[in-house]
C-alpha cells in the first residue's frame, strides 16, 4: 500500500536542472532561470543538483541518481531539461543515459536542442552535441590548469589559511579586529588567535585539547582534530607558499610572506605529533610521567603505569599482562627506570652533546632562495653584451644579502659550539637531572631515548637515539 502510494505521487512529467558550483547556485540566477523555464515548459516537479557534470561525478549528484532510478522503473513518462549537457558533460556517460531513456520509453525533451532519438539523424545530433559539451568541459579544465600554472610561476596566493588574508595575490597575517572577549575586554585578530592556538598546542601537546580550547575560549568551531593537525603543519604558517599541499610532493616556495610560526616551533610541533602517533599521546589518565610511552616489554607490548598496594609507589607493567597475553607479571618501579635512563645518558654525555640540535646549522631556505636568484641573474648577464643597470644593481644587493646571512650563520655556529660544550658538562652531572621537573625530564627523555626494554621486573636495556 505504501509503495503504491509513493509511486502515484511521482509526477509523470518532471524536469532536471544542474549548476556546477555552489557559487553559481547562490550568487547568480543560473539555477533560478533553469527552474523557471522548466516549469513554464510544463514540468510538475523540478529536481536540482549543484555539482559538476563531468564523468565520475554522477554518484555525487543525488537528484540525478533519483531521476535515473525513476526512469529505469518506468515511473516517469517525460523528462525536461534546458540543454543536453545538464545531464552530463561526459560523452560516454551521456550515451549511457540516453540508452536508458530509450529502453524505458521515456521521452526526453531538451528545450535548447531539437532532439528526435527515433531517427539516425537524431542520434547523430545527440552524439555531436555530447562531443561538443565534452570538448567545452575539457577546454574549461585546460583554462583553469593554465591559470593555476600562471599563479605558480608568479608565486601568487589565492587561498588564505586561518590567521592570514590575501591582498594583491600575497599572504599577510590578518591583523584586522575580529572579535572582542568580554572576559578580558580585549579585541583579537585572527592572527592573534592563531598565535595563541599554536602556543597552546606546544604547551598542552594535544589536538583534542586544542580544539576544545578554541571552542570554549572563542565560542565557535573552526577546527576539528584532523583540520587542526593539517593547519599546524602547513608550510604557509612558516612563511612558505605551497601548491598541491595534499600531494606527496607539494610545490613549496620558501619565505614568500611573514611567518606566524618559527622553524623551531614547527619542528617542535612535528616532534610532538610524531611521538603522539607512536605512543598514543603525551598525557595519560593515570598521570603524566617522563617515561610514558617509552617502556616496552620483552614480549613486544608496551608498558603502562600501575600503582602499588599503598597507592604511593608507581610501577610500569606490561599492558598485555592484564589481558592474559603475557606471562611477565612482575613490574618495575618508575624511579628505578628513570635512574637507569639517567645513568645511560650521563655515560654518553659527549655523544649527546654532538647529537643534540645545537650542532652545525644548515643553510636556511632564505639563503638558498637568494643563491638561486643570484645564479639566475648571473646566467642572464652572461648571455648579454650590454647588461641592464637595474640587473647589475639587483645582483649587488643579492650578494650583500647573502654575505650578511653567511656572517649570521658563522656567528650562530660559534654559539652552537659553545652551547654544545655547555650541554656536555650539564648532561654529565647527577644534580642537573635531579633539578629537572617532570615536564623537563619528559622533553629530554623523548628527545634522547628510543625505548627502555624490561622483562618480568628487570631492566634489560636502555636504547638511546645517539
Amino acid at each position: 500500500m505504501n509503495s503504491q502510494k509513493k509511486i502515484v505521487e511521482i509526477p509523470e512529467v518532471i524536469a532536471y536542472a544542474r549548476v556546477s558550483s555552489k557559487e553559481q547556485a547562490e550568487n547568480s540566477a543560473a539555477l533560478d532561470q533553469q527552474i523557471a523555464r522548466l516549469k513554464a515548459a510544463g514540468a510538475e516537479l523540478v529536481l536540482t543538483d549543484t555539482e559538476s557534470g563531468r564523468e565520475g561525478k554522477e554518484d555525487q549528484r543525488s537528484n540525478f541518481q533519483k531521476l535515473m532510478q525513476w526512469v529505469r522503473g518506468g515511473l516517469v513518462k517525460q523528462v525536461i531539461i534546458t540543454r543536453l549537457d545538464r545531464l552530463s558533460r561526459s560523452l560516454p556517460t551521456l550515451r549511457k543515459v540516453l540508452n536508458e531513456f530509450q529502453e524505458s520509453e521515456c521521452v526526453l525533451l531538451a528545450l535548447d536542442d531539437n532532439l528526435d532519438l527515433s531517427t539516425a539523424a537524431g542520434k547523430f545530433h545527440v552524439n555531436m552535441l555530447g562531443a561538443v559539451a565534452e570538448m567545452e568541459s575539457d577546454r574549461l579544465s585546460e583554462r583553469i590548469r593554465r591559470g593555476k600554472e600562471h599563479f605558480r610561476k608568479e608565486k601568487r596566493a589565492s587561498h588564505a589559511p586561518f590567521g592570514y588574508i590575501v591582498k594583491d595575490y600575497r599572504l599577510y597575517p590578518n591583523r584586522e579586529p575580529f572579535l572582542c572577549l568580554l572576559a578580558d575586554k580585549k579585541v583579537y585578530s585572527k592572527a592573534d588567535i592563531a598565535r595563541e592556538l599554536i602556543e597552546h598546542y606546544i604547551t598542552k601537546k594535544s589536538l583534542n585539547e586544542g580544539c576544545r580550547y578554541f571552542q570554549n575560549r572563542y565560542g565557535y568551531s573552526e577546527f576539528w582534530q584532523t583540520a587542526l593537525k593539517r593547519w599546524l603543519t602547513s608550510p604557509v604558517l612558516q612563511g612558505d607558499l605551497v601548491y598541491y599541499p595534499k600531494s606527496k610532493n607539494p610545490e613549496i616556495h620558501p619565505n614568500t610572506h611573514e611567518a606566524l610560526i618559527s622553524r623551531e616551533e614547527a619542528q617542535t610541533i612535528k616532534d610532538i605529533l610524531d611521538f603522539n602517533r607512536k605512543v598514543g599521546g603525551f598525557g595519560h589518565r593515570r598521570g603524566v610521567y617522563p617515561l610514558t610511552g617509552l617502556v616496552k616489554c620483552e614480549c613486544g607490548g608496551g608498558c603502562v603505569v600501575a600503582t602499588g598496594s599503598k597507592g604511593v609507589i608507581k610501577y610500569f607493567v606490561c599492558a598485555r599482562t592484564r589481558l592474559g597475553r603475557c606471562e611477565r607479571r612482575h613490574s618495575v618501579k618508575i624511579a628505578e627506570l628513570e635512574n637507569a635512563v639517567i645513568e645511560a645518558l650521563i655515560s654518553r654525555a659527549d655523544e649527546i652533546a654532538l647529537f643534540a640540535n645545537v650542532g652545525f646549522v644548515e643553510e636556511s631556505p632564505e639563503l638558498q632562495d637568494l643563491r638561486i636568484q643570484l645564479a639566475e641573474l648571473e646566467a642572464l648577464t652572461n648571455t648579454r653584451r650590454n647588461v641592464n643597470p637595474a640587473i647589475s644593481e639587483a645582483i649587488r644587493k643579492l650578494r650583500n644579502q647573502i654575505e650578511q646571512l653567511q656572517q649570521q650563520s658563522q656567528n650562530q655556529d660559534q654559539i652552537n659550539i659553545n652551547s654544545r660544550e655547555l650541554l656536555r658538562l650539564v648532561a654529565s652531572r647527577h644534580d642537573f637531572w635531579a633539578e629537572q621537573d617532570t615536564v623537563q625530564k619528559q622533553k629530554f627523555f623523548r628527545s634522547l631515548v628510543d625505548y627502555v626494554l624490561v622483562s618480568n621486573g628487570k631492566i634489560l636495556q636502555v636504547v638511546l637515539k645517539v
